[in-house]
């Protein structure tokens, strides 16, 4: 996890938690809090290397398309 990811995080927590009445975020605990925060982060590293593997599949088809590009370039 990247400290930008982490941060993120802890944001949406806080801002979940300004959203809930103190006696709610009381009840919740500093415990369940933070696994929120690491179910968050948990997600946004999902969809970050979700991207990252469509942005590689991308990346080898063009790199397939420009080496077939080349090899029939001249005919």
């Amino acid at each position: 996890m990247t400290m930008k990811q982490t941060q993120h995080a802890q944001q949406v927590v806080e801002s979940f938690k300004g959203m809930l009445p103190e006696a709610m975020v009381n009840d919740l605990g500093e415990g369940h809090l933070a696994e929120l925060a690491l179910l968050i982060e948990s997600a946004i590293s999902a969809a970050v290397l979700q991207e990252m593997e469509k942005t590689a599949d991308k990346i080898d088809q063009l790199a397939h398309d420009v080496r077939n590009f080349a090899e029939h370039f001249d005919r």
